[in-house]
């Protein structure tokens, strides 16, 4: 435990005197200059959103709906035996 509390408080201490980072001026000309029209905007991203719909709930206007496949169903066989050998 005092090995963690000695690391915390070097830490504590070493950050506060380290000079704190300011961030550099930046005039309005910067701001307000353009683009370079050579360089390409930025790519669109489409993001696709998959949502599971509860029981009666419907899908937002202009959604496209894919209707998830059913499973193949899983049987389960049980059988009883009487092997006692009488009747």
């Amino acid at each position: 435990m005092i090995g963690l509390a000695g690391i915390a408080s070097a830490t504590a201490i070493t950050s506060a005197l380290l000079p704190s980072v300011t961030p550099a001026p930046v005039s309005i000309a910067d701001v307000a200059a353009p683009a370079d029209p050579a360089t390409p905007g930025p790519s669109v991203v489409h993001v696709t959103h998959v949502v599971m719909l509860k029981p009666g709930e419907t899908a937002p206007p202009q959604a496209s709906v894919v209707i998830p496949p059913t499973p193949t169903p899983r049987v389960k066989v049980v059988t009883t035996t009487r092997q006692s050998g009488t009747p």
